[in-house]
């Protein structure tokens, strides 16, 4: 499986989503984290943590989509990290990838600020069509804005994980830290991922 884990927007929970993601993925095969970000947050988290449980490398570049085929020789999973605010380099990691995961907090100023990111992939219309899902990160507990996150999400035809990523202290000061074993909302983000794709 190739994931590209994108938003236009900084601050939505790429880094953080494409790092725990890949982590679950590499208990079930070999998996490489690219770190398309020119800042290189996944490269200095997985340099500075202990134990990091897959290769990473950089590649903030605007062929990707062409490097891809040989950076992932004889990985059975390939997760890509992407920059905000980078167009040429998301639409690359975009054509580079078999699902595009969307991470999205549920606040009225991120959903506002999806049309971008949804632009990128509507561009791709005949030239590679990746599988769109949302991912609704940074969930505060006991709060309607999850839902009403769903509803605008649903009006705009965009088909949103059923699993979330609450706001945790772990996952916000997590950076440069050991992953926990217990991967938690992120392996229920994956299983649900596997079961949606088409194969």
């Amino acid at each position: 499986m190739k994931i590209t884990v994108a938003n236009l927007k900084g601050g939505a929970g790429k880094t953080t989503t494409a790092v725990y993601l890949s982590s679950a993925l590499a208990l079930e095969g070999r998996t490489l984290l690219i770190d398309a970000d020119p800042q290189g947050s996944a490269l200095s988290w997985s340099e500075t943590a202990g134990n990091f449980p897959l290769p990473v490398v950089a590649a903030p570049v605007k062929d990707l989509h062409r490097r891809v085929p040989q950076l992932a020789e004889g990985y059975a999973h390939l997760v890509i990290d992407t920059p905000p605010g980078e167009l040429a380099i998301t639409r690359s990691a975009m054509m580079a990838a078999d699902v595009v995961l969307l991470p999205i907090p549920p606040a009225l100023m991120d959903l506002d600020r999806l049309r971008p990111t949804l632009e990128v992939l509507a561009d791709l219309e005949g030239l590679h069509e990746p599988q769109l899902f949302c991912l609704l990160t940074r969930v505060r507990k006991g709060t309607r804005s999850s839902k009403a996150a769903r509803e605008v999400l649903g009006e705009l035809g965009l088909n949103v994980l059923d699993a979330e990523v609450t706001l945790k202290e772990s996952y916000a000061n997590g950076f440069g830290l050991a992953l926990a074993d217990d991967l938690g909302e992120y392996a229920e983000v994956l299983r649900e991922l596997q079961g949606k794709v088409s194969a």
